[in-house]
C-alpha cells in the first residue's frame, strides 16, 4: 500500500517597488520589450484569492495600449477620480490623459496620455 499526503504551503503576502518585479507579479510575466515600466508599487495579500492593490507608471506603443484597452474591457470615464491616502509620489496623471475604468470596478482606474504614450494604472481588487 502507498501512502499519499498533501504538502500545504503557506501563503505569502508579496510587497515590491521594483518596477519589472511588480509588473510579473501583477501580469505573470515579464513585460514585452517595447514596454517601459518606469515606477510601480504592487501589494498582493496571503489568501489564496489573488487580493492585490498597483500602481504603475509606464510608457507603451500604441498598438499594446489599444489591445491592452480591448482585452480588459476598459470603458472612458468621466468622473472625477479620487486617489486613494497611499498613492506614491509619482503617481501623477493629470487632465491630458484619457480615464478608462476597468469592466465592473467602481475603484480601478487606467489612465492614458495618448500623445506620449504614458500610462498610469491604478488596480484594486480586495
Amino acid at each position: 500500500m502507498v501512502a499519499g499526503f498533501v504538502l500545504l504551503g503557506g501563503c505569502i503576502e508579496h510587497k515590491s517597488e521594483d518596477p519589472i518585479e511588480c509588473y510579473r507579479l501583477w501580469s505573470g510575466e515579464e513585460p514585452p520589450s517595447d514596454v517601459k515600466v518606469l515606477n510601480a508599487k504592487y501589494w498582493q495579500s496571503p489568501h489564496w484569492t489573488k487580493e492585490y492593490i498597483l500602481y504603475m507608471e509606464l510608457t507603451a506603443p500604441s498598438k499594446w495600449r489599444k489591445e491592452f484597452i480591448k482585452e480588459n474591457h476598459l470603458t472612458l470615464d468621466s468622473n472625477e477620480w479620487m486617489p486613494p491616502s497611499d498613492i506614491p509620489h509619482w503617481f501623477l496623471p493629470t487632465t491630458n490623459y484619457l480615464q478608462w475604468k476597468l469592466y465592473q470596478s467602481d475603484e480601478s482606474s487606467i489612465f492614458e496620455d495618448t500623445v506620449t504614450g504614458k500610462m498610469f494604472l491604478y488596480e484594486i481588487q480586495l
